[in-house]
């Protein structure tokens, strides 16, 4: 009878510690449910990490150009036309390094961003804010944000449970600093799958890091039948099949797709170059390759896309191409181009039988958020 006891009382105990661990662990996924951004950190890692950098005291700022000059005017027009909420909620101290990586491959709520929501933005806000995109970036950039943000409209709209935001009105902009020609200043726009961030100084621009890319890429826009990132996949599958075999056995890694390595919060991370290089491909396999660059880098201003293109193509014997994945079918494998002084990266997600989702990636490795300039040594 003692050991019948026994048994109902351990029993009891087993089922208490029991129903305690079943309301431990509800209470955390409650918690987690109502703060997205602390879940998506700890099964994601898609919380920004703030970029780890000293700003100088005193910048020595070169002469501004006339871009820059129509940059900082439509920084300013679009500025002055915000009312003071919206104001306050779009400016932050340049020094500010949380705002300066608060980007995200990821929708609004399991990554907050900050800055004046495009939502709240009256017709001639908005107006002024395409002024100012249409200045920092050339025809195809603007075109590829009206793209993304018509894709964006495609998926599940509003607010999902507070979980993940999904819709155009929830991009941001935000300045880092005043829009100046004689100071350095930022610029960020940016949402689900896309993150412009723009650094000023004097004469030039630093459009690193960018994220491009995009869910879905294949849509139907104004009676035309749209897919994304058409030009720069098929720059990268025209590359690929210039190449001969033996060429083609160096550039493909492996047969599967990999994920971004230098996606949010990698600042400062490097990637060995991998694939074939530059130097041991023909005069028209080069100019190929300069082709994927260009796809991507065509989305700055004619000024300073023309700007960083000389040092691409002085860089060109020393740059790696890539790939990982299968071959024929644009969209659906990893590349990446890595030279001396940046990385490009194009990684569909959801393996390669779905092409219809990209992360895109360009980076300046010695001048990430314009820290060869603004960096303290």
């Amino acid at each position: 009878m003692l050991n019948g006891i026994y048994k109902t009382e351990s029993m009891k105990r087993v089922l208490i510690y029991l129903l305690g661990a079943v309301i431990i662990v509800a209470a955390i996924f409650v918690y987690l449910f109502f703060r997205p951004d602390i879940a998506a950190g700890v099964f994601f890692g898609a919380a920004p990490s703030p970029v780890e950098m000293n700003l100088r005291h005193v910048y020595n700022v070169p002469a501004a150009d006339k871009k820059t000059a129509a940059i900082v005017a439509a920084a300013r027009l679009f500025l002055d036309s915000l009312d003071d909420n919206q104001r306050q909620a779009a400016t932050y101290r340049f020094t500010d390094n949380a705002q300066r990586s608060n980007w995200s491959n990821f929708p609004e709520g399991m990554v907050p961003r900050g800055g004046v929501k495009l939502g709240t933005l009256s017709e001639s806000q908005r107006a002024n804010l395409d002024k100012l995109l249409g200045e920092l970036l050339s025809e195809d950039g603007v075109e590829n944000i009206t793209y993304q943000l018509a894709a964006e409209d495609l998926l599940i709209s509003g607010d999902l449970f507070g979980v993940m935001k999904y819709g155009s009105e929830y991009f941001y902009a935000a300045f880092l600093g005043e829009p100046s020609t004689t100071e350095p200043w930022m610029f960020q726009f940016g949402g689900h799958h896309l993150a412009i961030n723009a650094t000023v100084f004097g004469p030039d621009v630093s459009f690193s890091p960018m994220l491009t890319g995009g869910q879905p890429l294949h849509l139907r826009l104004d009676g035309d039948d749209i897919f994304i990132t058409q030009r720069e996949t098929a720059a990268a599958q025209a590359f690929m099949d210039s190449l001969t075999d033996e060429q083609r056995g160096q550039a493909v890694r492996a047969e599967r797709p990999i994920d971004l390595l230098l996606g949010p919060g990698k600042y400062g991370a490097t990637v060995a170059p991998e694939g074939i290089k530059g130097s041991e491909l023909t005069a028209m396999q080069r100019t190929l390759l300069l082709d994927v660059i260009a796809a991507r880098l065509g989305f700055l201003n004619n000024d300073d896309y023309a700007e960083k293109m000389k040092t691409v193509v002085a860089e060109i014997e020393d740059t790696y191409f890539g790939w990982w994945g299968h071959q024929g079918v644009l969209g659906a494998a990893y590349f990446r181009v890595t030279s001396p002084s940046m990385v490009l990266e194009y990684a569909v997600q959801n393996g390669e039988g779905t092409v219809d989702h990209a992360h895109s990636m360009y980076r300046e490795l010695d001048n990430d958020y314009g820290s060869a300039w603004i960096r303290a040594e």
